[in-house]
């Protein structure tokens, strides 16, 4: 008898992370739930990371070793996927590891993407912070436990880009050509994936329960860089262009207001200088594109005021930043004094 595809294909794209594999490889041989494959897919590590892949390989046969040159997450994330035979499709990131339960209760569920919230932690202290994926939407339309149609429900889009706390059926992706930008490095990738396969999705399922754990204290962690300050953009004008070839233009203006939380995000964080050169990358964005503010009136990270402001002024607001954040820190602290309280779930 022919050999039964597993359920699930795991991806791991690795890349210099030989002191957290240990952590995040025995999170995924240890899950309860077992029907799955997984590619470790090694890419171009100077470090030890080979050949702990391949010593974790020879002791399970899920594991499979992929080793090829330096070419970025994307373009390892799109050789591996080329190669998976699961109905449904992780990616998780090798810094990271999962709840032992992680699997068995998204599958426990169908819909064309089910996705979980997760657990920020510190490596060097194992504090963890439970945190919800969903925060931004929950007041417009129940979440946990739901199955939202994103056509109906846009603002499921608002939803923080965390790609590796869900799971995909590979045939969404396949038949959407749905894929990786293949630009150097791993910026911003997730924001293009999340958004083209929202989009393509009759149905997301929603779980609220923290099961996946997001290293924060990494220094090599690619979010941390600022080196490539237009890979956002590029993602954004990636999303623009799936959109019109897939004839999606109901999406358009819920693009648009993620393309610009994510440059207000980018004026927030980065340096003096690099948030300069962005703002003028911006502001032409600005002039050709608008969206509705309101979008964001639940938030407690991109408040609409604050919004509004950076899309008029990018370049002065780089200069007001310390005054938004002290603004933004107190109605963060009152969010935390009167919600945080009973806004977490336990796993």
């Amino acid at each position: 008898m022919p050999k039964k595809s597993p359920k699930l294909s795991i991806l791991v794209p690795v890349y210099n992370a030989a002191e957290f594999l240990p952590l995040c490889l025995e999170s995924i041989i240890n899950q309860t739930y077992k029907d799955f494959e997984c590619f470790l897919i090694n890419d171009g590590s100077t470090d030890n990371s080979l050949k702990i892949l391949q010593d974790y390989a020879k002791k399970d046969k899920r594991l499979k070793v992929l080793d090829k040159k330096n070419s970025g997450y994307g373009a390892s994330l799109n050789f591996a996927m080329k190669k998976a035979i699961g109905e449904y499709i992780s990616i998780v990131e090798p810094d990271d590891f999962l709840n032992t339960k992680f699997y068995e209760l998204l599958l426990a569920h169908d819909a064309d993407i089910i996705k979980s919230s997760f657990m920020k932690f510190y490596g060097k202290t194992w504090k963890t912070i439970p945190e919800r994926v969903f925060h931004e939407v929950r007041k417009d339309f129940p979440i946990n436990g739901t199955k939202i149609r994103p056509i109906k429900n846009q603002k499921i889009f608002l939803a923080d880009p965390t790609i590796w706390s869900a799971i995909y059926k590979r045939e969404l992706l396949e038949k959407n050509h749905i894929k990786f930008l293949e630009t150097p490095g791993a910026s911003y990738q997730d924001a293009g994936f999340q958004f083209k396969t929202f989009a393509s999705a009759k149905e997301i399922f929603c779980l609220e329960k923290p099961l996946y754990y997001y290293r924060k204290d990494n220094e090599n962690s690619s979010v941390k860089s600022a080196k490539k300050i237009t890979a956002v953009k590029t993602e954004f004008d990636e999303i623009d262009d799936f959109l019109k070839k897939a004839k999606k233009q109901e999406y358009e203006t819920i693009a648009d207001a993620c393309r610009f939380r994510s440059y207000n995000w980018n004026l927030n964080r980065l340096k003096i200088k690099e948030a300069l050169k962005f703002a003028k990358i911006a502001k032409k964005d600005y002039k050709n594109k608008s969206f509705d503010p309101n979008y964001f009136k639940n938030e407690h990270h991109a408040r609409a005021n604050e919004l509004k402001f950076s899309t008029k002024y990018p370049t002065a607001f780089v200069f007001l930043r310390p005054f938004f954040h002290f603004k933004n820190f107190l109605k963060h602290l009152l969010w935390k004094i009167l919600k945080r309280k009973n806004d977490i779930i336990k796993i």
